[in-house]
C-alpha cells in the first residue's frame, strides 16, 4: 500500500537556492531537501498539492511549478489523477538540477498566464493594423501548421505555431508588447524547464489545435477585434488546462 507522507515542517537541510530565488525555486529545493534526508522515501506519496500550498504558505500555483521542477529533476512522477510519487532513483539523486536553478526562470504556468494577459489584446490590436500580405502569411503559416499535424510532425508544427503568434504579436505595430511576446515565446526553448515541459505535453497531444488557431485567423482577417481577442484567450486557457492535468494530483 502505497504511503502517504504527511505534511510538517521541514527541518531537514537543504542546498542553498541563489539568493532571491523564484518561489517556486525554494519550495521545490525544500521538498527535494526532504527527499534527499529520507523524509519523503522513494515510491512514497507527497501531500496533497492543496496540504503543501498550506504548509509553506504559498499559492497552489507555486506549488505546481515546485512540482514541474521536481519532476524534471528526476525526483518525483506526476501520475494525473492519483498523486506524486517519489522516484526511486530520487535515492542517487542531490536537489533539483542544478541548470534549473541557474536559469532561474519564470515557470511554464507563470508563462501561460502572462502569454494570457498580453496575446489575447495583442490579437485584437493585430486585427486592426494587420496588413494584407501580413495576412496572407498568417495564412501559409496555418497551412503549413494544419500539413505538419496532419502528418504526425508535432516539433514541426510546434515551430510554426510560434511563427503564427508572433506574426500576430508583430502585427500589432506595438514593439514593446512585440518584445514581450517574443521573450515569452523565447523562454519555452531557452529555459530548460519549460523546454522540457513542453516536450511532454507533445507527448500526451497530436500538436497544436488546428480549430483554435483556424478561429483565431478568421476574426483577425475580417478586422474582428473583439473575437480574435476572446479566441486567443480561449487557445491560451485551453493549453493552460492541458497544462494543469498533467500535473494534477
Amino acid at each position: 500500500m502505497t504511503k502517504t507522507v504527511q505534511t510538517l515542517p521541514n527541518t531537514s537541510p537543504q542546498r542553498p537556492t541563489p539568493a532571491g530565488a523564484r518561489l517556486y525555486l525554494q519550495i521545490a529545493e525544500k521538498l527535494a531537501g526532504r527527499i534527499s534526508a529520507g523524509e519523503l522515501p522513494p515510491g512514497s506519496r507527497l501531500p496533497a498539492e492543496r496540504d503543501l500550498a498550506q504548509s509553506y504558505d504559498v499559492s497552489r500555483q507555486t506549488v505546481r511549478e515546485a512540482l514541474i521542477a521536481l519532476e524534471v529533476s528526476g525526483l518525483v512522477e506526476i501520475r494525473p489523477g492519483s498523486g506524486i510519487y517519489v522516484q526511486k532513483a530520487a535515492e542517487n539523486r542531490h536537489g533539483l538540477k542544478s541548470s534549473i536553478v541557474a536559469d532561474d526562470a519564470p515557470g511554464p504556468l507563470e508563462i501561460m498566464e502572462a502569454r494570457l494577459l498580453l496575446e489575447g489584446d495583442a490579437a485584437a490590436l493585430a486585427a486592426e493594423r494587420i496588413s494584407n500580405e501580413e495576412l496572407q502569411k498568417l495564412k501559409a503559416y496555418l497551412q503549413q501548421m494544419t500539413l505538419l499535424v496532419q502528418a504526425q510532425k508535432s516539433t514541426e508544427a510546434e515551430a510554426y505555431d510560434g511563427k503564427f503568434h508572433q506574426l500576430i504579436a508583430s502585427a500589432t505595430r506595438n514593439s514593446a508588447l512585440q518584445s514581450m511576446i517574443e521573450w515569452l515565446w523565447q523562454l519555452r526553448e531557452s529555459s530548460e524547464l519549460s523546454r522540457l515541459f513542453a516536450r511532454k505535453i507533445q507527448q500526451q497531444v497530436a500538436g497544436p489545435n488546428i480549430l483554435a488557431h483556424e478561429k483565431i485567423y478568421q476574426c483577425i482577417s475580417r478586422r474582428d477585434a473583439d473575437g480574435a481577442r476572446a479566441a486567443m484567450q480561449a487557445h491560451i486557457s485551453e493549453v493552460t488546462q492541458a497544462y494543469l492535468l498533467l500535473i494534477s494530483d
